[in-house]
């Protein structure tokens, strides 16, 4: 399995100099090890060894797991592995495939909202993302909009911007 961590040091729960200074830095965070602590407990029951995810990010009441492999590996059967997940860490676990796609991307984080539209927008020397959501959606967000604009700006790397349409 991989993460951002070695092996070595989610078996032992101890970070090594380097990674201790990655989450003082902020790259990564103490949610990151406790997610890699769980799938590694996780990896002796189930056969996720294929599973991958290089950021964890804390929403309050949701956390979003973020993979550049194959979401399906995090996720399991029948959702078995985001659900032990889910109830090991007590909050719910949303996971997002980041590739090349990012209409795809974001449709997985606000999902069962539907996206309108994402559109790259460049305005007085300044460049941001402008995420475009269907108003009758609202009721269908998973999370509240400003925890979405929050994960959407880590997520995409940019300035966002979120329009009810």
């Amino acid at each position: 399995m991989k993460t951002p961590f070695s092996d070595s040091e989610v078996r032992a729960g101890e970070l090594c100099e380097e990674s201790r200074k990655k989450i003082s830095e902020g790259a990564l965070s103490e949610l990151d090890f406790e997610v890699a602590q769980i799938l590694l407990r996780i990896n002796e029951r189930y056969n996720i060894s294929n599973a991958s995810f290089f950021k964890v990010l804390d929403l309050g009441k949701a956390v979003l797991v973020m993979t550049k492999g194959e979401a399906g590996f995090l996720i399991g059967k029948n959702g078995k592995i985001v659900g032990e997940l889910s109830s090991a860490l007590g909050r719910k676990v949303r996971v997002v495939e980041v590739k090349g796609d990012v209409k795809k991307s974001v449709s997985d984080v606000i999902m069962p909202a539907r996206l309108l539209g994402i559109n790259r927008v460049f305005h007085d020397g300044k460049e941001f993302t402008k995420v475009r959501l269907s108003r009758h959606d609202l009721a269908n967000l998973p999370i509240d909009l400003p925890t979405l604009e929050k994960a959407l700006r880590s997520l995409l790397e940019c300035a966002v911007q979120i329009v009810i349409e």
